[in-house]
């Protein structure tokens, strides 16, 4: 599990001074993932995705916004987001069941390098396995 380190919190500062919008947490990867608070996205957003152009060419990074909820279905939703699935839970595992093989493909990642990131950043949050069916 990761922790907030220097670098991290720096970015959090940055964003939340130039969005107005509360972060919740951030992850670094291939791409800098910023975790909303509830009821803040669209601010941090900003019109027609503004406020995302502009840090993502200030820190010249792609960055991912994701909106945190309490429902471990609704986050991974939108972590998931825009690809369009099934999501349900049994005990403590969220099953993903997709259509396409393609966007089981994006989810799995080379090696299920992405999934193993989607089940690091959702067991920071929730005790619950993933499963993509």
């Amino acid at each position: 599990m990761q922790q907030l380190t220097k670098e991290t919190i720096s970015y959090i500062n940055l964003f939340e001074s130039l969005t107005k919008a509360s972060v919740k947490d951030c992850f670094l990867n291939d791409v800098i993932l910023f975790v909303i608070k509830e009821g803040n996205i669209a601010k941090a957003v900003g019109k027609k995705g503004r406020n995302v152009f502009m840090i993502s060419n200030l820190l010249k990074k792609r960055i991912k916004l994701v909106e945190f909820n309490n429902d471990a279905e609704i986050f991974i939703k939108n972590m998931i987001y825009p690809i369009e699935g099934k999501i349900y839970k049994e005990n403590n595992l969220v099953c993903i069941e997709l259509n396409k093989s393609s966007d089981k493909a994006i989810i799995l990642g080379r090696d299920k390098k992405n999934l193993n990131e989607l089940q690091n950043i959702v067991s920071k949050y929730f005790d619950v396995k993933i499963k993509v069916i």
